[in-house]
């Protein structure tokens, strides 16, 4: 039996799911975004979405602009689809070009339509365990868990990353499931002797292999974040998968394990939204 965690086959059972959620519906939910400049990278994860929107039945629209948009130009265009009533909910597509700064941006985004799960009442949220949007990628690893019947109370779990997207929302939902919690980063010293106790590593740092076989203990369960474009092109993330995979009993591939999940829980953050803004 595998020990890969295929992101795509569970992907596409949640979408089949919330498909059919979404076909009882008196309306499709529709999702935005706000694409400023030009980064390679941006459009081909606009691309998985917009198609990730079709398959289930949302829809959506881009908001372009472009490199020298200013800060106010794109809070108007924030503020027009918080007062719309056709969006249920909508993104910031980060990175932003030039020196914006995406966090104040952020905020003036209404939290009922952060289907991020990045304005700062909805991480406030998740502090008292209150889980009413969580960040996208955290989502689609704790779905990764559920799925493979991974138990996180007791555990001990390493999160190599304190990043506002990841580390910091992971380590608080994992918080919320009884899990022990050890977060390290590219400041951490002696950092194998931190992987090496790990029940479960999660590995978003941003750094091509940072993750090697000798940091890591056998039986443990390996979920990389990480998306990372060589020089030559290929894609890799932040463990070294083909050697790490052998110690592991449990991992998931890069590309093909997170990936799809957080496009899921984007997904299925926007279906919420819709609900939410029913009741």
């Amino acid at each position: 039996m595998s020990n890969i965690i295929d992101g795509r086959k569970i992907a596409d059972k949640g979408e089949e799911k919330l498909k059919s959620k979404i076909e009882e519906l008196d309306r499709s939910p529709r999702l935005d975004t706000i694409f400023a400049g030009n980064d390679e990278g941006s459009k081909v994860y606009l691309g998985v979405k917009n198609r990730g929107c079709e398959r289930v039945g949302i829809d959506t629209e881009t908001h372009r602009f472009d490199e020298d948009v200013t800060k106010e130009e794109l809070i108007k265009k924030i503020q027009e689809l918080n007062e719309d009533d056709s969006v249920d909910g909508f993104l910031i597509q980060m990175p932003l070009p030039g020196e914006l700064e995406a966090q104040n941006l952020i905020k003036k985004i209404s939290p009922v339509k952060d289907v991020e799960g990045l304005h700062p009442i909805n991480l406030g949220s998740l502090m008292i365990g209150d889980e009413r949007t969580i960040p996208c990628t955290v989502k689609g690893i704790l779905t990764m868990f559920e799925y493979e019947g991974i138990e996180l109370k007791g555990k001990e779990v390493c999160v190599v990353s304190h990043s506002t997207i990841v580390g910091k929302p992971m380590a608080v939902t994992l918080l919320n499931r009884n899990a022990t919690v050890n977060v390290v980063h590219e400041y951490t010293e002696d950092l194998s002797d931190h992987t090496k106790k790990a029940d479960i590593l999660i590995a978003a740092a941003g750094v091509p292999h940072l993750i090697t076989e000798d940091m890591v203990k056998e039986g443990v369960v390996v979920i990389d974040v990480g998306m990372n474009r060589l020089e030559d092109g290929s894609l890799v993330g932040d463990v070294e998968f083909e050697k790490v995979k052998d110690k592991a009993s449990k991992i998931t591939p890069v590309p093909g394990g997170v990936g799809p999940t957080t496009v899921l829980s984007l997904l299925e953050n926007t279906y919420e939204a819709y609900l939410s803004r029913q009741s």
